[in-house]
């Protein structure tokens, strides 16, 4: 096995969040579709896909790795949001979060001296920073429109052209 079973343990945990930003994803582009606003969940349905790629590229590490997978139980999400900007919001919380989580594997991988997971948790140090910066930007679009969220749905459509 080329992973530490405290490594392996944490890439677990880790398919586990992944997946679960998935779901809430999912949860957060349906309120978007559930008010109208095609653009917005559009973006939030895509996002639910990318977070369950995130979750395969850990799996696949995994068992290439020759560790065990494990995925654990996926908590409930949040379905119901006060407003638009509420949604991004958590949104935005989330890739901090992942972003920390990230940082606390590579951290991790650092101080076993495992270069091989080093290698490939780049990609996803690399990611993040993607995923920060476009939550950021899709919160702070929607806190500039206020309550003319078709203002957001027309500057979407234009910028992700």
């Amino acid at each position: 096995m080329l992973i530490s079973d405290k490594i392996n343990a944490a890439f677990n945990a880790q398919i586990g969040h992944e997946l679960g930003n998935s779901n809430q994803y999912v949860a957060i582009a349906v309120y978007f579709d559930a008010e109208s606003l095609k653009g917005l969940a559009k973006i939030f349905y895509k996002q639910a896909e990318e977070e369950r790629g995130h979750a395969m590229k850990f799996l696949e590490f995994l068992i290439d790795a020759g560790g065990k997978v494990e995925i654990p139980a996926i908590p409930a999400v949040q379905n119901a949001f006060a407003s638009a900007e509420a949604a991004a919001q958590l949104a935005f919380d989330a890739e901090i979060r992942t972003t920390n989580q990230i940082n606390d594997l590579v951290t991790l991988a650092i101080a076993e001296k495992n270069y091989i997971a080093q290698n490939f948790l780049q990609w996803f140090v690399n990611e993040q920073l993607e995923e920060v910066s476009s939550a950021q930007t899709n919160l702070d679009v929607i806190k500039k429109a206020g309550s003319n969220l078709l203002t957001v749905e027309a500057y979407m459509a234009h910028a992700n052209k």
